[in-house]
């Protein structure tokens, strides 16, 4: 039976992996291929990722909601609450895009507050600056994806995920190195491929939703004052952000983490960007892993059914495990041959290999605590998962961090096995937290 739904895991799962390799692989081809301009312009790309990467997750964690709130209604044959879910989704989505873009682009001249390298500040502000204005398209593909998702339509946000891997690189070419009569622009001109080819992807999805056979019905063209539900709003929120606070708690954790690895130097920084691209790789994987339990959690809720629930959450917390070991002996064995794809600066890549030995011990606990959080939200359950997950990097992982980089003075190393004890820690509470809820005493 557990084989049966490991398959039906992976079927659901396949796609939305590669929607979200295609999402973090903009991030990687903009480190490639600024990589040879010098560790300070990489250091820079590690920081101006770390300030945007913590209030994007948490905008698009606040989407994943939208997945098993849309299978639920699905499952039911709601179609009145799966517009009402479309509709509302969008409108969250616009209003959180616009304050982001309006607040963030402002705050990029506070980054000399950091303390961090002049020369790698002075490359990251017009870099951020660009990419800033990526928030809203981001939000409102992230937002159609997640709808479209829930009701198992997988391929549209796929195959636009993967169109814009060769347009960005494309236009990485041209911008950043000056090809074909364009300036050179360096940095900025990856910020300006990348912001280009998110906003092409959400017009590309609004017109699929708009337009596509089977998602037109649902009238994304005919908006009507009746559409804005506060029922509707309020219950994306309410599973939302607790979800976006659990996000919120990690990834400003290992942004901090940045920040104290580039007092250490643009070096130290810029290793510790290549390390972090890599282990984004396979998280992103688990992150896929993670929507499709929740969306089959969300269907079985859907039949009333916690049996299968609970089966789809242990499938898919040890189907990521696994795949998450063999990402490890990946990282272990190629911990040279990867930094060397970014830059041939030879200090840089032994300290980008340490970094990667570390990445390849947290592999397995970084997916099940990226699983159990999916998981979890798909039960409804979000409120003691954020607890924990605040509990594992704020309490644990930033003080640890700070004792053996500072004290101990293991430098980057330390911190970055501070890191993976605190994803230990939150993988092993979110586990216990599924088998609990889903238990059903005898």
């Amino acid at each position: 039976m557990r084989g049966l739904e490991w398959k039906r895991i992976v079927q659901l799962a396949w796609p939305v992996v590669l929607g979200q390799l295609s999402q973090v692989a903009l991030s990687v081809i903009d480190s490639i291929m600024i990589g040879p301009l010098g560790a300070d312009h990489l250091a820079a790309v590690a920081l101006s990722s770390g300030l945007f990467f913590v209030p994007l997750v948490c905008a698009m964690s606040l989407m994943f909601a939208l997945s098993p709130l849309t299978s639920m209604a699905s499952s039911a044959g709601d179609e009145q609450t799966l517009e009402k879910t479309l509709k509302n989704g969008l409108i969250i989505a616009w209003a959180v895009g616009l304050l982001l873009v309006g607040t963030m682009y402002p705050a990029t001249n506070l980054m000399h507050l950091l303390g961090q390298p002049e020369e790698v500040v002075a490359l990251s502000q017009p870099y951020l600056r660009v990419v800033v204005l990526s928030m809203l398209p981001i939000m409102l593909f992230q937002g159609l994806r997640q709808f479209s998702e829930g009701l198992e339509i997988m391929f549209p946000p796929l195959i636009i995920g993967l169109i814009m891997i060769p347009l960005n690189i494309f236009g990485n070419w041209l911008l950043i190195y000056g090809n074909w009569g364009f300036s050179a622009m360096g940095m900025e001109g990856a910020a300006w491929a990348t912001t280009l080819s998110r906003t092409l992807a959400a017009i590309i999805m609004l017109g699929v939703v708009a337009f596509g056979p089977r998602l037109r019905s649902f009238g994304l063209l005919r908006w009507q004052r009746s559409d804005l539900c506060r029922a509707t709003l309020l219950r994306i929120l309410m599973l939302g952000l607790p979800g976006s606070l659990q996000y919120l708690a990690e990834t400003s954790a290992f942004s901090l983490a940045a920040i104290m690895i580039g007092r250490l130097g643009s070096v130290s920084l810029a290793a510790h960007q290549i390390a972090i691209n890599m282990a984004s790789i396979s998280f992103m994987v688990s992150i896929g892993i993670s929507s499709a339990g929740a969306i089959r959690i969300g269907q079985a809720r859907g039949r009333g059914d916690l049996e299968a629930a609970r089966r789809t959450g242990f499938s898919a917390l040890t189907l990521s495990a696994a795949f998450m070991g063999i990402c490890g002996i990946v990282f272990l064995a190629l911990r040279l041959y990867f930094p060397s794809l970014y830059i041939q600066d030879p200090e840089v890549i032994q300290i980008a290999a340490r970094l990667l030995m570390i990445a390849a011990a947290f592999q397995v606990a970084d997916g099940i605590q990226a699983v159990g959080v999916g998981l979890l939200r798909g039960m409804e359950d979000v409120k003691m998962p954020t607890v924990y997950v605040l509990l594992a990097y704020w309490l644990v992982a930033l003080p640890l961090a700070w004792l053996l980089s500072n004290v101990f003075s293991f430098g980057v190393e330390g911190i970055w096995s501070a890191l993976a004890v605190g994803l230990a820690c939150s993988a092993l509470l979110l586990t216990i937290r599924f088998h609990w809820i889903t238990h059903k005493p005898v």
